[in-house]
């Protein structure tokens, strides 16, 4: 396994510390979806929460890329799990007031949604500075295993708290694990950016410009970021509207929603633990797995459709959380490993606002199309139609070598 960059120990302070944060913010998204079904029984509201948490990605991932180049970004995290833990606090005391409105619930989800896209190119902007530079496949690999561990350890603990303590006591939990990475980081020092001279400073949206510029004109980079949004698109819009399935099809309450959503992270966490082990990703170069993953998330989503019992659906949606991790863990390696640090915040910024603003629409997709058609119609519909579609993107990306 490839482990080296637990060999650093600000690395690996870190990443445990992120490890604790990111079961709570796992096990809130549980807690948030099953309010949004409780509160409403709308399989359209349900994917509509979803879609209010995504959907910042698509206006603030990329404006914080550029802030991610420019800032010290490990002040810009502290403040970043700072605001996650206080808005999380105060909506916990709202809940535990009783005084939650399904318009109070979707505001939530939206400023989550503000303050995580924020994070997260400073995040990425931030992880790899952490070890030496000799080590970032190392440190993807057990990043993204670090993530998936957490979707497996944070749905499960969600669905359990809600059975043991109810969903409004269990928010004080989750806005609590944020100060975790909050203290960890407020010691640390990154190493600072690569050797190569900075460019100077321009205009913001001039600079966010230079670094879509910069992706977009890579062929490789430009590949990774739209079979990224095939994967989210597809993969997303099935696991952002679990309570419908885990509930509204099969009846099984918040156990069996924490259940169904901890066993697509147990899938995910398999996928991580797998990319972790193998051979180390060589720049430049698509895995002969990767292009595979591209049909087989769509194909999962369409056979979805056909599953008309528990364990059935458990099953594939364990293989369809494998299959979008593995998927999104090599093609982020890939795209890491081909930028400079300089464009690093930039460039991430965009993967992000395609992953997760596809990840946005796919929900909100599956869930209108949930309420008009049902849901196997539904899941036929996109499983099928994307996989048509990553299909032609695959032969043109072949024939062009």
């Amino acid at each position: 396994m490839n482990l080296l960059a637990l060999k650093s120990p600000q690395f690996r302070s870190y990443i445990f510390s992120l490890h604790i944060a990111l079961n709570g913010f796992w096990a809130q998204r549980v807690i948030i979806g099953w309010l949004a079904w409780v509160l409403t029984g709308s399989p359209g509201f349900v994917g509509l929460v979803a879609f209010l948490n995504f959907v910042p990605t698509l206006f603030v991932s990329p404006l914080f890329g550029v802030v991610a180049d420019r800032i010290d970004v490990r002040r810009g995290s502290i403040i970043s799990y700072s605001c996650a833990g206080i808005a999380s606090g105060i909506f916990a005391w709202i809940c535990l007031a009783d005084a939650l409105t399904p318009p109070l619930l979707a505001g939530f989800s939206l400023l989550t949604g503000v303050i995580s896209s924020a994070n997260h190119p400073m995040r990425m902007s931030l992880t790899p500075r952490l070890a030496p530079p000799d080590q970032l496949s190392s440190v993807v690999a057990l990043t993204a295993l670090n993530f998936n561990l957490s979707r497996l350890i944070g749905p499960a603990a969600g669905g359990a708290l809600i059975h043991a303590i109810g969903a409004p006591h269990s928010l004080v939990l989750t806005a609590a694990s944020y100060a975790v990475p909050v203290l960890a980081l407020w010691f640390m020092r990154p190493r600072d950016r690569s050797r190569y001279a900075a460019p100077e400073p321009g205009s913001y949206f001039g600079e966010l410009l230079d670094g879509w510029r910069y992706a977009l004109q890579r062929r490789l980079v430009r590949s990774a970021i739209i079979f990224t949004g095939i994967g989210a698109l597809a993969g997303r819009s099935v696991l952002e509207t679990l309570p419908v399935l885990a509930n509204g099809v099969f009846e099984r309450g918040p156990a069996g929603l924490g259940f169904m959503t901890a066993a697509a992270g147990a899938g995910a966490a398999g996928a991580a633990i797998f990319k972790a082990m193998s051979q180390a990703q060589k720049p430049g170069v698509f895995q002969p797995h990767v292009l595979s993953m591209v049909l087989l998330v769509p194909l999962l989503v369409a056979g979805l459709s056909h599953v008309d019992s528990f364990a059935m659906a458990v099953s594939v949606v364990t293989l369809l959380g494998g299959s979008v991790t593995l998927l999104a863990i090599s093609l982020q390696s890939l795209v890491q490993m081909a930028i400079d640090d300089h464009f690093r915040g930039r460039v991430m910024g965009l993967w992000t606002t395609v992953s997760i603003g596809s990840g946005a629409l796919g929900a909100v997709i599956m869930g209108m199309l949930i309420e008009r058609v049902g849901i196997a119609p539904a899941q036929a519909t996109i499983g099928l139609v994307l996989t048509g579609l990553s299909a032609v993107m695959i032969l043109r990306f072949r024939k062009r070598g």
